[in-house]
């Protein structure tokens, strides 16, 4: 595991637009094909994107250089990395980068079956804002098709994980690539559409806020996905618990990044952006 925090300044001091929040998930695919050229690309996009929190998907890291740090570092954020496992000395997993002082950070492995396991987690940070806390969890379900019951019972985990969390009025914020479409049954316990876990119900942003776009996350406009012969599919989300006081924690808006090809693709998934409201309530 590798972070980065900073002190935690005074509110004041935080130069935060207070009416929104902007998060963004991407997979942004480690060190497959042509990784600097698509590492210049990925932080060009992120820097456009101006995002507050960052759930980043198979991020890279070595003894000497991390990813995520390269990335913190261009944006002077905070950051957790944790990997889930090494392809020739090089780890693989996921990280959450935020403007926000870190409160706290813990990662659970999921337990599944030994033949079955990609070694997948969920990495959760609770962040301050003001005087509330904001609950994020990044995680990246098993991509195999076959594996809908692991996926499954990895989102039972989540959920299970969530129930046990000290209620902030600010609502839980959980990203990442499901590797699942939006009417799969691992999805549809997420969001209430099948019996849920423990009465939580999250809302999917993207659902909420492009009705008539099916955003695909994975799409054969996109080079590096084509060359899989995949059908077009949605399996990169934000989701929101219920929002809070006055609206806190709404989102507004949700659309896609790295859709543009500038010799090459920066990932092979594209991103989501949500513009979610912080609208500020009584403290």
């Amino acid at each position: 595991m590798s972070d980065k925090s900073f002190p935690d300044p005074d509110a004041s001091s935080i130069n935060l637009n207070t009416e929104i929040i902007k998060l963004l998930t991407w997979n942004v695919w480690w060190k497959f094909e042509n990784y600097k050229e698509r590492e210049n690309l990925i932080i060009s996009e992120i820097n456009n994107s101006c995002p507050d929190i960052l759930c980043l998907q198979e991020v890279w890291e070595e003894t000497d250089e991390s990813q995520a740090k390269i990335i913190a570092d261009q944006l002077g954020y905070n950051y957790i990395f944790e990997k889930s496992f090494e392809f020739d000395g090089v780890a693989f997993g996921n990280a959450i980068i935020t403007k926000f002082p870190i409160n706290s950070h813990h990662t659970v492995m999921f337990e599944t079956e030994a033949e079955k396991d990609e070694k997948r987690f969920l990495l959760h940070l609770s962040l301050k804002y003001k005087s509330e806390t904001i609950n994020v969890i990044c995680t990246h379900l098993n991509y195999k098709y076959e594996h809908q019951q692991v996926r499954e019972d990895q989102v039972n985990q989540i959920i299970e994980y969530i129930s046990k969390l000290e209620q902030s009025k600010f609502p839980i914020i959980l990203c990442g690539d499901f590797n699942a479409d939006p009417e799969s049954d691992e999805i549809r316990k997420i969001t209430g559409l099948t019996k849920p876990v423990n009465d939580i119900v999250l809302r999917d942003v993207w659902k909420l806020t492009n009705r008539n776009d099916p955003g695909y996350t994975w799409s054969n406009s996109n080079d590096w996905a084509k060359k899989t012969l995949e059908y077009n599919r949605r399996i990169d989300y934000i989701f929101l618990g219920k929002p809070g006081p006055n609206g806190l924690g709404h989102p507004i808006e949700c659309n896609l990044v790295g859709t543009e090809k500038n010799k090459f693709f920066p990932s092979d998934h594209f991103g989501s952006v949500s513009y979610t409201h912080l609208r500020a309530h009584e403290t």
